[in-house]
């Protein structure tokens, strides 16, 4: 085929512009409530405002996952606990975020399944004092007791329901009685663990007593002033997170400049 003949042929198609699609973006601060210590523990981005779109409000609703060691702001002790929060408000550039559900990682859960032993999973719907309906589901392992000979520890059909209803008491009962700043506390401290494993003794010896996730199935409409209270708690503690490139602590920095100072005195009378 000749080129005069076909009309494609010979033409050069134009090279498409590469715009690099973090240009148009716009970061925004996230900001922990109560009783979590960090104050910003990440960031995420949003499109510009454009057009009808406002980036303020389009970025609300949205749900975020963190780990609770970066929240607390402490050791990787409480790593696999993972914490979702949802973005209820923004001023200027940061996020201000509600609770919105506790998971655990999978090899969290994975570590504690042995053979020869049952394993025990609960679920109870709760309601907070607050009103927020929560999904809480616990998992738990039998322990073998002291000087046992028999290699398995299995439980019977009639102990796993009684262990079920006795945990599901102690459930309602204690998040029937709280707001949901007090639960987060409540529950990151594994108060709760402590108290299924004393109330189930006589049934049947527990191990591993975990809060494996919360689902948040309901909560009551969160205004500006509900939000700010989750903000402004006196007990909160303010320290944050330090990055990098962050100055230290002011205390430490203190007693440095007062060491150097001494150092220099005593030096004073040599010379």
């Amino acid at each position: 085929m000749t080129q005069g003949k076909n009309k494609k042929l010979g033409k050069k198609k134009g090279q498409k512009k590469t715009i690099d699609p973090l240009a148009r973006k716009e970061w925004f601060e996230l900001t922990a409530p109560v009783p979590f210590s960090a104050g910003g523990f990440g960031y995420t981005c949003i499109n510009k405002s454009a057009g009808t779109v406002v980036a303020t409000e389009a970025i609300k609703g949205r749900v975020v996952e963190a780990s609770l060691a970066d929240l607390q702001g402490q050791s990787d002790q409480m790593a696999w606990r993972k914490v979702k929060l949802i973005i209820d408000d923004v001023e200027g550039t940061r996020c201000r975020t509600s609770f919105y559900g506790l998971d655990s990682t999978k090899d969290k859960i994975f570590g504690m399944i042995k053979k020869r032993q049952t394993l025990i999973e609960t679920q109870v719907e709760a309601r907070s004092s607050d009103g927020y309906i929560l999904r809480i589901f616990l998992i738990a392992f039998t322990k073998s007791i002291k000087n046992q000979q028999r290699k398995t520890t299995y439980a019977q059909r009639s102990q796993i329901k009684d262990i079920r209803k006795k945990i599901a008491e102690i459930v309602l009962r204690e998040v029937s009685k709280k707001s949901i700043t007090t639960l987060l506390g409540f529950f990151n401290q594994e108060i709760l663990s402590k108290e299924i494993a004393k109330a189930t003794r006589t049934i049947f010896p527990l191990q591993n007593i975990t809060l494996r996730k919360v689902k948040l199935v309901k909560r009551p409409k969160v205004d500006a002033q509900k939000l700010r209270e989750f903000y402004e708690d006196a007990n909160r503690n303010k320290a944050q997170v330090r990055r990098h490139g962050q100055a230290e602590d002011q205390s430490a920095l203190n007693l440095i400049k007062q060491g150097q100072i001494d150092k220099e005195v005593t030096q004073q009378p040599q010379e």
